[in-house]
């Protein structure tokens, strides 16, 4: 078997787009085949089309169509052992290399495609798959019409929507369907930022959203159970305020039997101050002191304007000239800020919003989570840089997630042939 630069997913896409004729086809051992049916393209396990139709020398045939690169794929894959492709009445190959059998020993009648196939399908998928560029259609995507993008953008971003709400619901699960310890778990993760949202799920984790309602009236008590658990209070340093935080902090450990997690995995390497965990720390814990029932709050928000009011939060007098205990800086005021929480909203807020619509099947929140997106003003990164310089702008963040799942889910994936864009490039329009 020699290799191909082509995939299996560029055969699927000729037979589901019907890019083929119908007729005209001779199989590998000889007879005239035509076809009927293209069938049911299969996205689960299984023969990749249900119920195809052919005629082979004047028979029809009805059953399955599976389709390889090569027909030793059919060996490969281990298909001979498997009999749910005995009902496979035709195999679609690019090359026929081997002749392949079903569980009974049966030959399977098989159709090569290799030169076959229309050139400009051929050209274009060939372009888009050995193009050395960051988007692989960035040379040609001008020819694609605005409103097919802005259409196809539409459903990106809120695919990325869902994809993160499977993520939260991953963490509904840990909390036993709490939405409450959800958001809040949520909430923290992206605090952390990048670097740091692992630890900060472990800090939330680590201190139950039950114990901290029980203490949110105290401001300095909350500062200690947050900077306890994260294990920055097990040092020694002759700071007044450190040391009554630590004091704070043994007693409530003791009250509620609390384990702190690791502080090594607290990153502050190439992060700027404003981004230093005990800084982000220090807010998180002011923002569970000045507000209480978060995600019921969230919930009965009218509008993304008033949530991101509800998010909010200031920080501690001591934090205004230390970004580390018994470091002392500048006075400078370290409340959250509005990009910051833009980010929030994009990751944790909407997403969360999302999937409660869905659970409980009210488009309400799922409406409500997209009107946080379209009022957020775009992202600001490398992967939306590059997709300014193409000319194709993002409005507002609902368009830059969409411009990101593009890039992350399909371009660098090199997924051509499952983007409405690549579909357009590889048909010729």
């Amino acid at each position: 078997m020699t290799n191909s630069p082509l995939k299996e997913e560029f055969i699927h896409f000729l037979w589901r787009t019907k890019k083929l004729p119908i007729d005209g086809y001779i199989t590998t051992d000889g007879k005239v085949l035509e076809i009927l049916d293209f069938g049911i393209y299969n996205v689960d396990a299984g023969p990749d089309f249900f119920n195809g139709k052919i005629k082979i020398d004047g028979t029809i045939w009805a059953g399955n169509i599976e389709m390889h690169v090569f027909s030793s794929d059919w060996q490969k894959h281990k298909h001979q052992h498997d009999s749910a492709y005995d009902n496979v009445v035709l195999h679609v190959v690019y090359e026929d290399d081997k002749p392949v059998l079903n569980t009974d020993n049966v030959p399977i009648p098989t159709l090569a495609l290799k030169g076959k196939i229309p050139k400009i399908y051929l050209d274009n998928y060939l372009n888009l798959v050995q193009s050395q560029q960051k988007i692989p259609c960035e040379s040609i995507i001008h020819k694609v019409s605005e409103e097919k993008i802005n259409f196809w953008k539409f459903t990106l971003a809120v695919e990325r929507l869902s994809n993160k709400s499977s993520f939260v619901n991953d963490i509904l699960t840990s909390t036993g369907q709490d939405w409450e310890e959800t958001l809040y778990v949520m909430i923290a993760r992206y605090f952390g930022s990048k670097v740091n949202t692992e630890p900060f799920e472990r800090l939330a984790r680590s201190l139950p959203l039950q114990i901290v309602q029980k203490n949110k009236d105290k401001r300095q008590t909350l500062d200690a159970l947050y900077f306890g658990q994260a294990g920055m209070l097990m040092a020694n340093y002759t700071d007044e305020y450190f040391e009554t935080l630590k004091s704070e902090y043994q007693y409530q450990q003791k009250k509620y039997n609390l384990q702190p997690i690791d502080p090594v995995a607290w990153k502050f390497s190439k992060l700027r101050p404003m981004n230093f965990p005990t800084v982000r720390i220090a807010q998180f814990a002011g923002l569970m002191y000045r507000v209480s029932f978060l995600f019921s709050q969230i919930k009965e928000a009218d509008n993304a304007a008033e949530i991101k009011k509800i998010l909010t939060s200031d920080i501690s007098e001591y934090w205004k000239t230390h970004y580390r205990f018994g470091l002392v800086s500048t006075d400078k005021t370290k409340n959250t800020g509005s990009n910051f929480i833009d980010l929030l909203m994009i990751n944790a807020i909407a997403p969360v919003l999302f999937l409660y619509g869905k659970v409980n099947d009210d488009e309400t929140y799922i409406d409500k989570a997209i009107s946080i997106m379209e009022y957020l003003p775009a992202e600001k990164n490398n992967i939306i840089t590059l997709w300014n310089e193409l000319n194709i702008k993002a409005k507002n963040a609902f368009d830059s997630q969409a411009l990101i799942q593009l890039k992350t889910a399909y371009c660098d994936q090199q997924r051509c042939l499952s983007c409405k864009i690549g579909n357009e490039i590889m048909s010729g329009k």
